[in-house]
C-alpha cells in the first residue's frame, strides 16, 4: 500500500519507504526481539515465530509481519479508528488547535522563584484546572506525577495511578491519559474512565486514564509492558506501541538505521498482540533522539530527531496506510529563547505533517512542566496554525474596488472592510509584545513569559475552575476508595 503525503513534497521516496520496510524486517528476522511476556511469546510460537524460550528472544518470520499488516489494514477499511493514546505525541488533527496537556513530569519549574520542585497533589490539581480553563487544550491528562502529598508523604505506589486518574476526574471535563501498571488497577481506571465519560460504550469510543507503552531499545519489550499492552488489547482498549531509540545511542549512528530499528519494534510489538488477542487495536509512536557526542546526554528536540520522527510517521502512513504518534519533547530546561526555539521548530515540524494536537509545557526532555511554558507553546501553535491557512485569493479579498475608492497614496484604515475583516485577516497574540514604547521598564514586565506567569495567576483564581460535584464526585470517591481496600490489601 502506498499513498501520497497529504501535507506537503515528502522527505522519503517510495524506494526509500521499502528500504526502510525491508531493513525493518531483516533485524526481526535476525537478531529479532526480546519478548519477555510468556503470554506474548507463547502466542508467538504458535503463530509460526521461533521462540528461544530461555533467553526469551523471538525471531519473526516475514509472512507474520506481513499478516499483521494486512489484518490492521482490514480493521481499518471495516470501519475501526486508530487511536493513538498518549499525552507527549501528536497525530493527524484536523488544522485546527487541539492542544495537550500530558506528560507524568517528575520535576516542576517555578518561574516566579526560578526554581525546581518536587510536584505535589495541589501542583497536579493546579495544572489539570488551569488545562480545563485553556479553550485551545481539549486533552488534559498528568501534566505532573502525583507522587507526593500536600505535606511531603509519599503517595503509596500501589495506589499512584488510581489516585492520579482519580484527581484529573475531579478537576476536567476533558480528561486524557494517565499510567496503567497492572491488570489490578486497570478495572478500576476503566470505571473512572466509564464514570466521567457517561457509559462503557463511550469510554471505549473515547478512552482515558490509560496510555502508550514503550519498548526498550534496542529490540526489548520488557515483560511489565508486554503484559499491560495486552491487557488493554483484552479489554478492549487501544495499544499504542512508542520506541524511543537513540541515535548512536541504541541505535547506529544513522538516521535511516534509527527509524529502521524503531520501526522493528513497533511491528515486533504488533505482531505479538495480535497473535494473542487478533482483536488488538495496535497502533505506533516515536520519540527518538541523538546521542550528543560532547556531552553523552540525549537529545530529542534537534533536526535529526525530528527528520527521524518524521520519517517513520512517513513509513506508517504512506507505506502501512496507519495513523502514527510523533513526540513532542524538548531539550530547554526552563522557559526562554531555547525552548521556544526548540518549540516553533517542533511543532512546526508536526504541522507540516498535519499534527496539530501538540503537548504543551514540557522542559528538559520531558520531565520538567512548566505552566508558563505551556501558555508560550500555546502561543507558538496559535502562529503555526495561522501561517497553515494560507491565502485566500479572490474577488472578496483581492478588493480591486476598494483600491479604487482609496486611490493613489490613500489609506484604507477607516473603511467598513477593515472594521469587519481585522479579526479575520490579521492574528492578535495573547502574549507577544506589539506595543509603541519606550520605557525598558514596561517593555520588561510586558516580556512573554511574564506575561505568560501573569495569566497563569489569573486563570487559577477564577472562580469557575471545574470541579466535579454530585453524584459524579460520590462516584470517583467509591472507586478511590475501593481500589484502596483491594490494593493496599
Amino acid at each position: 500500500m502506498m499513498t501520497e503525503s497529504p501535507n506537503g513534497p515528502p522527505l522519503l521516496t517510495a524506494a526509500d519507504l521499502n528500504q526502510i520496510h525491508d531493513a525493518s524486517m531483516a533485524i526481526l528476522d535476525s537478531p529479532g526481539m526480546r519478548i519477555q511476556s510468556p503470554r506474548l511469546r507463547q502466542a508467538l510460537g504458535q503463530a509460526g515465530a521461533k521462540v528461544d524460550g530461555a533467553a526469551e528472544v523471538v525471531r519473526f518470520p516475514s509472512r507474520l509481519i506481513e499478516d499483521t499488516l494486512q489484518g490492521m489494514r482490514r480493521d481499518i477499511q471495516a470501519g475501526r479508528h486508530q487511536i493513538v493514546l498518549n499525552g507527549v505525541v501528536a497525530s493527524r488533527t484536523p488544522r485546527a488547535m487541539g492542544a495537550k496537556f500530558g506528560g507524568a513530569c517528575i520535576e516542576v519549574y517555578d518561574w516566579p522563584s526560578r526554581s525546581v520542585r518536587t510536584p505535589s497533589r495541589a501542583d497536579l490539581i493546579r495544572f489539570v484546572q488551569l488545562g480545563e480553563a485553556l479553550p485551545e487544550v481539549a486533552v488534559v491528562g498528568n501534566p505532573v506525577m502525583y507522587v507526593r502529598e500536600d505535606d511531603g508523604r509519599a503517595v503509596d505506589p500501589r495506589l499512584q495511578r488510581v489516585k492520579t486518574a482519580a484527581l484529573v476526574a475531579r478537576h476536567t471535563t476533558k480528561a486524557g491519559s494517565t499510567e496503567v501498571w497492572n491488570a489490578h488497577e486497570l478495572r478500576y481506571l476503566m470505571a473512572l474512565g466509564e464514570i466521567v465519560r457517561g457509559s462503557r460504550e463511550a469510554y471505549l469510543a473515547r478512552p482515558c486514564f490509560v496510555t502508550a507503552k514503550e519498548t526498550i531499545s534496542p529490540l526489548v519489550l520488557e515483560a511489565d509492558a508486554g503484559d499491560v499492552l495486552l491487557l488493554l488489547a483484552e479489554a478492549g482498549l487501544p495499544c499504542t506501541i512508542i520506541p524511543m531509540p537513540i541515535t548512536g545511542g541504541s541505535t547506529p549512528l544513522s538516521l535511516a538505521a534509527n527509524i529502521a530499528l524503531g520501526n522493528a519494534e513497533i511491528l515486533g510489538t504488533c505482531a505479538a498482540l495480535r497473535a494473542a488477542c487478533p482483536t488488538a487495536n495496535c497502533v505506533g509512536g516515536v520519540i527518538s533522539g541523538t546521542l550528543d557526542m560532547r556531552t553523552g546526554g540525549a537529545v530529542f528536540s534537534g533536526p535529526e530527531a525530528v527528520l527521524q520522527d518524521l520519517g517513520l510517521a512517513e513509513v506508517h502512513e504512506r507505506l502501512y496506510g496507519f495513523d502514527f504518534g510523533i513526540g513532542g519533547y524538548i531539550d530547554g530546561k526552563f522557559p526562554g529563547a531555547q525552548a521556544a526555539l526548540e518549540v516553533m521548530a517542533r511543532f512546526g515540524s508536526l504541522a507540516r505533517s498535519g499534527r496539530y494536537n501538540v503537548p504543551v509545557g514540557l522542559l528538559n526532555a520531558g520531565k520538567r512542566f512548566s505552566p508558563e511554558m505551556a501558555l508560550v507553546g500555546l502561543e507558538i501553535e496559535r502562529w503555526i496554525v495561522e501561517l497553515a491557512k494560507g491565502i485566500e485569493v479572490g474577488p472578496e479579498t483581492l478588493r480591486v474596488e476598494q483600491v479604487r475608492k482609496v486611490g493613489i497614496a490613500g489609506h484604507s484604515m477607516g473603511e467598513e472592510h477593515t472594521r469587519e475583516f481585522m479579526r479575520r485577516n490579521v492574528w492578535y497574540p495573547q502574549l507577544m509584545d506589539r506595543t509603541l514604547s519606550s520605557d525598558t521598564a514596561q517593555e520588561s514586565a510586558r516580556e512573554m513569559v511574564e506575561t505568560a506567569s501573569r495569566k497563569v495567576r489569573e486563570f487559577l483564581v477564577r472562580p469557575d475552575l471545574y470541579r466535579a460535584e454530585g453524584a459524579m464526585a460520590r462516584a470517583i470517591d467509591e472507586v478511590e476508595q475501593a481500589a484502596e481496600r483491594e490494593l493496599t490489601a
